[in-house]
C-alpha cells in the first residue's frame, strides 16, 4: 500500500459499522491496492471474474449489463462507498457486469485471496465483511421491490428522497435506464412533477 493514500475515509467508513482492536484495522489496509480509472474506462468487464471489493476515494462508477443489445443500467455507486459484484466475487464465476468511471475516479481494492485471509486472521473483519453484505443485500431487496411496487413515478420520487446524489450527478437517461423506465418516459414525469409543485 503506497503511503501517499490517504485512508481518513475508508478509516471513518469502517468504523461506522465495527470497533477493531488497535492495529488490526491498519494490518488489514495494508493489503489494500490504489487504482485510478480514467472517466470513461471500466474497472471490470463481463466474463471476467470480479476479483476485488473496491472502495471509492473519489469518483463514482455505474454498473450495467447489456439485454438484447442495450444498456441496463443496474446501479451507481458513490465516493465514500463499497462496492463489488458480489455473485461473481463469492462464486469466482464470470461477471455480466460492466463497472464504468462516470468521471476520474481513484478506489482502494482488496482481492478475494486477500479478503478471505483477512476473514481468517481478524474477527473484527470477518464481522465487517457479514455487515456490509448484510447492508448491500437490504440495498438489492428494496431495489426488486421497488421495481415490483411502485410505478415509476413513485419510484422516481422514492430516488430523489434516498439518493439524491443520482439526480444530481448522473445523466438522464441512466437514471431512467435505472429506474427501468425510457428516458421520454422521464422527461414527462419530471414535468409534471415540477408542474403540480407550481400549482
Amino acid at each position: 500500500m503506497e503511503s501517499s493514500v490517504d485512508l481518513t475515509r475508508i478509516k471513518e467508513y469502517i468504523s461506522k459499522f465495527v470497533s477493531f482492536p488497535e492495529g488490526e484495522m491498519d494490518n488489514f489496509l495494508k493489503r489494500l491496492t490504489k487504482k485510478k480509472i480514467p472517466k470513461g474506462a471500466f474497472l471490470l468487464v463481463p466474463n471476467q471474474v470480479c476479483d476485488y471489493v473496491a472502495f471509492i476515494n473519489k469518483g463514482h462508477f455505474r454498473s450495467y449489463c447489456m439485454i438484447d443489445g442495450q444498456e441496463k443500467t443496474y446501479n451507481f455507486f458513490f465516493d465514500g462507498n463499497f462496492f463489488t459484484d458480489y455473485p461473481s466475487f463469492l462464486t469466482r464465476q464470470p461477471s455480466v457486469e460492466w463497472h464504468q468511471a462516470m468521471e476520474d475516479a481513484e478506489v482502494l481494492t482488496v482481492n478475494y485471496v486477500d479478503m478471505q485471509a483477512g476473514y481468517a486472521e481478524t474477527p473484527s473483519w470477518e464481522k465487517f465483511g457479514r455487515l456490509i453484505a448484510e447492508y448491500i443485500i437490504i440495498g438489492i431487496a428494496e431495489r426488486n421491490r421497488s421495481m415490483l411496487f411502485m410505478s415509476p413515478e413513485e419510484r422516481y420520487l422514492n430516488l430523489m428522497k434516498t439518493r439524491p446524489k443520482v439526480i444530481a450527478n448522473i445523466p438522464q437517461h441512466y437514471i431512467a435506464s435505472y429506474l427501468g423506465i425510457q428516458p421520454e418516459s422521464l422527461s414527462r414525469i419530471r414535468k409534471r412533477l415540477a408542474t403540480s409543485k407550481r400549482i
